[in-house]
């Protein structure tokens, strides 16, 4: 291991300062996504009426009417910054920053509780990492869950970690994987890793049930607007079951396809593959060695990927972000036991590029699309209002409340989909959708 000198830390910041501010310089302009406007707009008829439901997609299951099968902590959050900011894109957007800021906090406790020397060292050290992940980025400034579902997944970990011979920490514990499954119903697997990694320690099963207790206590919540509604739960059951999203959980073929193809998660492209790469390395090279990780580290990560494996449907890349914190400290515990190779700066050199890269690709495609909201804010006013739009999902920001209706092109795609309608298909659709 290099030795640690004042020379060396000084010019770990001035590293990891010239990644935050590549980071910051892809934030500005940030083109809005799909999913962007999508949650938006649930999270603006929640605000406006009391309850998620979807003009966009009309006609799909019912969501017109609600949508009972959502990520209904992270739309309420949502709301609430539409409530005391207006939705302008870049305030959607802090949804994904503000928990980006927790994980980063969150890293830093556990540093704090491991390292009893050199602290400033490897705090500054995996910062490095964070902010030139570029997965982490990109999501870091995104209006979707997964960044709120690690946050409140991590700090379970957190508190398992350093505190399960505490029974009050340990029902916090529970507390928080139950708002990470109230988040999204991806946030079940932390659920399933702490009950799990607490199972058959000589804590006893009491601190299982303080988890489980905690765990219910939040991911109940859930249930709210399921209940309050005449036949809520045949009504989430159809949603659920015919929610587009959901249709390979369904099907046994593309189930199995999906288990087999797991791995292809932590290898999808360059973002994904450049974290999971330096871990691979790592394990690789401390393999006589693994025994020596802190056996909770090891037990719930391998726990919370396996949970993964069998819940989810579907193993699209920016789900990495669920196991990044995890990866990162396991890098961390692995760097830690010995000292490090020749060959070690040429994976960090692997990593750097792909960050920097990745980030450059961002502040480009920012600069060369332009703020679209602008965009769209001057092909409205050549639009008419009372008339029904068919739209992108990123219309939504910021002239959504100025027409009657609008539809997603994405709806049209699924309704497509679904009947295997023709080429003169969108015309048909169109005038089955015309008030």
């Amino acid at each position: 291991m290099l030795p640690i000198t004042k020379y060396r830390v000084n010019t770990l910041l001035i590293i990891l300062l010239s990644f935050v501010a590549l980071t910051i310089a892809t934030y500005i302009n940030r083109f809005p996504t799909g999913d962007d406007g999508w949650f938006a707009e649930q999270s603006y008829w929640l605000y406006h009426q009391g309850i998620i439901r979807s003009e966009f997609f009309r006609g799909i299951a019912g969501w017109e009417n609600g949508l009972l099968v959502s990520h209904k902590l992270f739309l309420a959050f949502g709301s609430m910054l539409i409530s005391w900011f207006g939705y302008d894109l870049p305030i959607l957007k802090i949804s994904g920053f503000f928990f980006f800021l927790i994980l980063i906090i969150e890293l830093i406790a556990y540093i704090r509780q491991r390292e009893k020397q050199n602290l400033c060292h490897y705090i500054v050290a995996i910062l490095i990492l964070v902010f030139s992940n570029r997965l982490l980025i990109k999501m870091s400034f995104e209006n979707r869950p997964e960044m709120m579902v690690a946050a409140f997944g991590f700090g379970s970990f957190l508190l398992l970690n350093f505190k399960r011979e505490q029974r009050t920490f340990v029902l916090l514990s529970g507390f928080l994987a139950g708002l990470s499954f109230l988040t999204h119903l991806n946030g079940v697997i932390y659920v399933i890793a702490g009950v799990l990694a607490l199972w058959g320690r000589p804590i006893k099963i009491s601190r299982m049930c303080f988890f489980l207790l905690g765990a219910t206590l939040s991911g109940s919540m859930y249930l709210i607007d399921i209940l309050s509604v005449d036949n809520g739960m045949s009504t989430w059951w159809f949603q659920f079951r015919n929610d587009p999203a959901t249709q390979a959980s369904f099907n046994f073929t593309q189930k199995l396809i999906q288990i087999v193809t797991y791995p292809r998660m932590f290898f999808q492209s360059p973002e994904q593959l450049s974290l999971s790469v330096l871990l691979v390395y790592f394990l690789w090279l401390r393999r006589k060695m693994l025994a020596m990780l802190p056996a909770f580290l090891s037990k719930y990560t391998v726990l919370l990927i396996a949970s993964f494996w069998i819940v989810s449907k579907a193993n699209a890349g920016m789900y990495l972000v669920l196991f990044i914190p995890l990866m990162l400290v396991s890098i961390y515990e692995l760097y830690i036991l010995s000292p490090i190779t020749p060959n070690f700066k040429w994976m960090l050199a692997l990593y750097f590029t792909i960050g920097i890269y990745g980030s450059g690709q961002l502040v480009y495609k920012n600069w060369k699309l332009g703020y679209l909201p602008n965009t769209y804010h001057e092909i409205s006013k050549q639009l008419p209002k009372s008339s029904l739009g068919v739209v992108p999902l990123t219309f939504f920001y910021n002239d959504y409340n100025q027409f009657t209706r609008l539809l997603a092109h994405e709806n049209y795609k699924l309704y497509c989909h679904k009947q295997n309608m023709s080429s003169d298909g969108f015309a048909k659709w169109a005038k089955a959708n015309n008030p």
